[in-house]
């Protein structure tokens, strides 16, 4: 691979161990430090998140923490905040605080080398021999540049107002600050104070080179008084100036052989300047005063740049960054002149026009063969070489932050035709080249001693034959007998024929010699007057010449292409460039070709984090890897995602030209056939299915390459980026369509009619897409779709757990094809953030139970006029519209709803029942009506007191909404069962049954206790969870026998319920038409069915015992009524009204109940007697 430093055997020596091991955990902490600054929660930013910004903290908190956390504790509101907050972060929290561990640990430890190196801990090692070896000097450098780089990037990519919310959020987690390192890290993490200087400063010099700032990439480095952030951590100024000292003098990475032109020079030590950009920082009095050293660095490494690279990708622009360094500003004065900008830019923009001319030259179809490559693979090189450096400085310095020499740049490269376009065609030019001479040069290094064989084969064989020509035996030549010749011509052969391979340099001269040899005996009158033996001559010179020109093909020449296209610089600013790519593409379909050799070269990124870390045999190998590849890919993905999306266009501008196609009649007039055949028009689709097929034929072409541990399939990246582009399309569309204005079940409908449509659109689209690209286009679209619906679920679902689930760590989300997210609009009732949110609202709005009435043998609800608002018919245009995906996405969704509801249910209970007030009360009528089979003291006066002794309106509509969610829930899963038997009655029958015999498996082996047994039922009870999915596609499930929570009932659970029953019964009467109980006024109180199974739901939650003690508490009240009514002498009970009413309607609500919970029908008879039963159901 590309390796910006040379290959060394590093390890023997215990010291460049212990550099190495510091170095590869420099580069992966530098990772980690990229990676988490990617996934900062918006919540740590109160200015965009604001609802954990009253239990954020700087390093304030740190002198009382006291008082802070008694005014949380003292609100249960903040309380339930910081409860929140700790579910879902702790676990992000701790990464944070190990990274600043590990950052001051890094310290710590190179501190201990340090130390270590100077007390003469390591036998034979000093800081003198140390930097002398090459291998070692080069550590020691890294390691020191390496902690300056963590500081500048954490202060970068971190502010510190962050780092103290991240820091003190996580010792509250702790709730200890008696943690190791505890005072560094503070240090670490706090603020930089500002200065009156550094305002002055700014005041006095910015504007000239930094009012109006240019947009520059993030990857730009700026941060306040960095010397101040170095001084917290120093290292001794004698080890500083001996590498200062080095790197300024030492060509410390061997670059110069790679790039032998003077002015080249720039380039060649860019990794040392580097390097001395950060070193300075520890001797800011440098920077300051010491103009003699400042101008002799700058002339050395920054004479002709001021924008530098420090690490893979980010950049420092030393107009910006030395602004407030008074020698370093004066030393960079000279560069920066708008004179010398001028020589600088005309120098590498004058040069763009030429190296374009050898590009096209050099990257001609058939140009690029491995002959001539062989004969001028050094002028290629050489062109590679001046396209890179010209690259190279022409793309930082577009980037610099001072808009006036941003300006002077651009101006003078556009005066020369240089804009950013013209950078980019010379990139992807450039980049083609680099990958068609390592093709052809890696071929030519391995066939290269076959080849040479070969070429000493047939000279050896020329010269024997030339010896045969002059020993006049053959016919024809009897007359140019010579024994000299012949002789001499042998002795030729033998020599060729004894050229040995392995001793390259001694057989280079002998070629040499024999070359010359060939030329002098040419001259000789025999031959010169022998067109054929000329040519012989000829033919051997040019084997011979071939043979020499293979001794030269060396790994060197390869190693210097490695180096001079390395583009790890670009990294942070070529993503800049990708609307100009996509524009590219949208022009010139052709460019697709030039993709896979730019993605092989911004491959250096992963160089040089990962060079170290694999010398080392560091297990951070893989993580660091994964990072950077991954980095590469999403940018593979960002630039090919142009590409389905032109592709989708120019499809659906084919659908739209074949639209005006005319059929072709069974019989024509000769002089018609011009216009039926339509040449115009047929020739506008032939181009345009020729660019689809040319986007096809690019991305088909690519190889699959690796990009660290990730393997780079361009096949899969079209189809992911196909899937994105579908992705946007269902996300968008589905997000517009579901917004709901009137609220009405028409336009329930009419918006589910409309995204059928749709969703119908999209998948005939994608049909037709597969024909074109390959790809199974049904499938993709079913599955894209799915994770839609499932992700959409789940973040709904969030706002029922305590701990949601973060959106970068959703199983269904995905950075190569992600999921797109909407805000939510204030305009919005709902507040959810996805469509199927609304969508549930919705539906959930229409069956309220106190704005509509739910008749079981209808199975829908309709309204106080009779009106239909949800039926059979909405969810049957439901399934049509978002598919069983969809409808197990509201399920799903229903179902934390009510395991939310019931929880709080719960809670409410025990909050009442826990007032000692209440408690005393229960137990009292507990007491007075046990046993439940006796009439209770008192009779209905008893019942009567406790009827208002509290009220529990609020928690009776929690239970109504319980029972509304399960009966979606019932009508959904019959839905899916209906189809499921209809559309895949195998797979319908075949989950039954499975789930049929798990069942009995389980009942027969529960009745043993055999640890053989026991083992095979839980492997059994394993297989069941796996099942438990399918089966709910199906609809082969039960939602009013599911187990939504596991908690313990409060005390005198069943009591409770009934004293809540006795309640709310008066509000209904029974309704003889519908065969149920409604509302005395239509819409004064809670739908009874609804009510009815959410009691039935929550006593499903506990043991059967609980219910069946409820039953008799209703069992008791019924006889209670009855026994209170007078008896006329022939012993027929003669009910009054009231008694009678509340007594049906009681027998009424026993039955709904005991059918939800799928009682028994004998249940009944052990609180009711059967005359008496029969007598009131009559």
């Amino acid at each position: 691979g590309v390796q910006r430093t040379r290959m060394v055997e590093l390890g023997e020596n215990g010291v460049e161990a212990v550099l190495l091991a510091i170095v590869s955990r420099g580069h992966a902490l530098i990772a980690e430090l990229l990676r988490l600054s990617d996934r900062v929660p918006a919540a740590f930013n109160p200015s965009h998140d604001p609802r954990y910004a009253a239990v954020l903290f700087d390093l304030k908190y740190l002198k009382s923490p006291e008082l802070h956390e008694e005014r949380i504790e003292a609100s249960s509101e903040l309380l339930a905040i910081d409860d929140e907050f700790r579910e879902k972060f702790s676990h992000l929290l701790k990464r944070f605080f190990l990274l600043f561990d590990g950052i001051v640990k890094y310290y710590q430890d190179l501190l201990q080398y340090l130390d270590d190196l100077q007390e003469g801990a390591y036998i034979q090692s000093t800081l003198d021999i140390v930097l002398e070896n090459e291998g070692g000097r080069q550590l020691f450098v890294e390691a020191l540049v390496l902690h300056g780089i963590l500081l500048l990037l954490l202060e970068h990519r971190l502010k510190a107002e962050l780092r103290e919310r991240l820091l003190v959020a996580y010792f509250r987690i702790e709730g200890s600050f008696d943690i190791p390192n505890f005072d560094p890290i503070c240090t670490l993490c706090r603020a930089v104070p500002s200065a009156s200087s550094m305002t002055f400063t700014v005041a006095t010099f910015a504007p000239f080179f930094q009012s109006s700032a240019p947009c520059v990439p993030s990857t730009m480095i700026s941060v306040n008084k960095p010397e101040e952030l170095f001084s917290r951590f120093p290292i001794p100024k004698n080890i500083i100036t001996a590498v200062i000292c080095r790197v300024q003098n030492d060509d410390l990475y061997n670059q110069i052989r790679h790039y032998p032109n003077p002015e080249h020079r720039g380039t060649a030590l860019s990794a040392q300047a580097a390097c001395l950009y950060i070193l300075l920082y520890h001797m800011p009095h440098v920077l300051h005063s010491d103009g003699n050293t400042m101008r002799e660095i700058v002339d050395k490494f920054f004479k002709d740049c001021w924008v530098i690279p420090i690490y893979t990708g980010f950049t420092v622009d030393l107009s910006v960054a030395w602004d407030k360094f008074k020698a370093a500003k004066s030393s960079l004065s000279a560069t920066i002149a708008p004179a010398s900008v001028r020589d600088i830019v005309h120098r590498h923009a004058s040069n763009v026009k030429s190296l374009f001319s050898d590009l096209s030259s050099y990257l001609s179809e058939g140009v690029l063969t491995e002959d001539y490559v062989l004969n001028y693979a050094q002028m290629i090189v050489s062109c590679i070489r001046n396209c890179n450096v010209t690259l190279r400085w022409l793309l930082l310095h577009h980037i610099t932050a001072s808009r006036k020499l941003h300006d002077l740049v651009v101006s003078l490269g556009e005066s020369q035709s240089v804009n950013q376009d013209t950078l980019l065609s010379l990139l992807l030019d450039t980049s083609r080249l680099e990958f068609g001479l390592k093709q052809a040069y890696a071929n030519l290094l391995e066939g290269k001693e076959m080849r040479w064989q070969q070429c000493r084969m047939q000279a050896a064989e020329r010269m024997q034959e030339l010896s045969d020509f002059f020993s006049g035996c053959q016919v024809l030549s009897r007359k140019l007998k010579d024994e000299n010749l012949q002789r001499w011509f042998l002795q030729m052969a033998a020599q060729v024929r004894s050229l040995d391979f392995k001793v390259s340099l001694k057989a280079g001269q002998k070629v040499q010699h024999m070359i010359a040899a060939l030329y002098e005996v040419e001259k000789f009158h025999q031959i010169d007057g022998s067109l054929q033996t000329k040519q012989y001559l000829s033919d051997t010179r040019a084997q011979l010449q071939e043979m020499r020109q293979i001794l030269n093909v060396q790994e060197t020449t390869l190693a210097t292409v490695s180096v001079v296209s390395d583009a790890a610089y670009a990294w942070g600013l070529i993503r800049t460039y990708t609307d100009k790519i996509h524009s590219c593409l949208k022009v010139d379909p052709f460019t697709v070709l030039k993709l896979q050799s730019l993605f092989l070269k911004m491959r250096s990124v992963m160089d040089i984090p990962l060079l170290r870390i694999s010398q080392s045999g560091s297990g951070h190998l893989y993580s660091v890897s994964e990072y950077y590849s991954s980095e590469l890919v999403a940018y593979v993905q960002t630039i090919l995602d142009i590409i389905p999306v032109r592709m989708f266009t120019l499809l659906n501008d084919v659908t739209k030209q074949a639209q005006h196609f005319h059929n072709l009649p069974g019989r024509l007039e000769k002089e018609s056939l011009r216009d039926i055949a339509q040449l115009d028009e047929r020739q506008i689709l032939a181009k345009t299915t020729h660019q689809i097929a040319i986007f096809s034929q690019g991305i088909m072409t690519m190889s699959r390459t690796f990009t660290g541990v990730i393997e780079l399939d361009p096949r899969q990246l079209l189809e992911d980026g196909i899937r994105k582009h579908l992705m946007k399309e269902l996300a968008t569309a589905l997000q517009t369509i579901f917004v709901f204005e009137t609220g009405l079940a028409v336009e329930f409908e009419e918006k589910l009619q409309e995204a059928q449509a749709f969703l119908l659109t999209q998948k005939r689209s994608m049909e037709y897409f597969q024909d074109y690209v390959h790809i199974h286009g049904l499938q993709l679209w079913q599955e894209e779709f799915t994770r839609l619906i499932n992700h959409s679920a789940e973040q709904e679902c969030n706002h029922f757990l305590k701990r949601g689930i973060q959106d970068w760590d959703n199983s269904y989300q995905s950075t190569a094809i992600p999921i797109p997210l909407f805000p939510i609009s204030n305009k919005d009732p709902s507040k959810s953030c996805t469509f199927m949110g609304r969508l549930v609202y919705q539906l959930l709005q229409l069956t309220d139970p106190s704005q509509s009435m739910y008749l079981a043998p209808m199975s829908g609800w309709f309204d106080a006029g009779g009106q239909e608002l949800i039926g059979l018919h909405t969810f049957v245009i439901l399934q049509e519209s978002i598919g069983t995906s969809g409808m197990m996405g509201i399920d799903h969704m229903l179902s934390f709803n009510i395991a939310n509801n019931l929880q709080q249910s719960l809670a409410g209970l025990h909050k009442q029942v826990d007032s000692s007030a209440l408690t005393a009360k229960l137990q009292v009528w507990a007491s007075a009506l046990t046993p439940t089979s006796a009439i209770p003291p008192g009779g209905l006066s008893l019942y009567r007191e406790i009827e208002g002794s509290i009220v529990w309106e609020t928690w009776l509509k929690t239970m109504a909404h319980i029972g509304q969610l399960q009966l979606l829930r019932c009508l959904i899963s019959s839905h899916l069962r209906a189809a499921a038997k209809v559309e895949s009655s195998l797979v319908s029958c075949a989950l039954d049954g499975m789930n049929k015999a798990f069942l009995s498996e389980i009942e027969s082996l529960s009745k043993n206790h055999t640890s053989e047994d026991v083992e095979q039922l839980t492997k059994t009870c394993r297989l069941i969870g796996d099942l438990s999915k399918d089966l709910q596609t199906c609809g082969l499930h039960d939602p009013l026998g599911s187990i939504y929570i596991t908690t313990t009932p409060p005390e005198h659970f069943a009591l409770l319920i009934f004293l809540i029953t006795i309640y709310q019964l008066p509000r209904y009467i029974q309704d003889k038409h519908l065969g149920t109980l409604t509302s005395r006024l239509k819409k004064a109180a809670l739908d009874f069915c609804p009510l009815v199974v959410g009691l039935a739901t929550l006593f499903q939650q506990f043991h059967s015992a609980h219910a069946g003690l409820y039953i008799q508490y209703l069992g008791q009240y019924v006889r209670s009524h009855v026994e209170s009514i007078p008896m006329p002498s022939n012993d027929i009970p003669r009910k009054g009204p009231d008694s009678q009413s509340e007594v049906r309607k009681t027998v009424i609500w026993i039955l709904s109940l005991m059918r939800y919970l799928k009682m028994p029908p004998d249940m009944m008879e052990t609180c009711l007697p059967p005359i008496m039963l029969d007598t009131i159901t009559s």
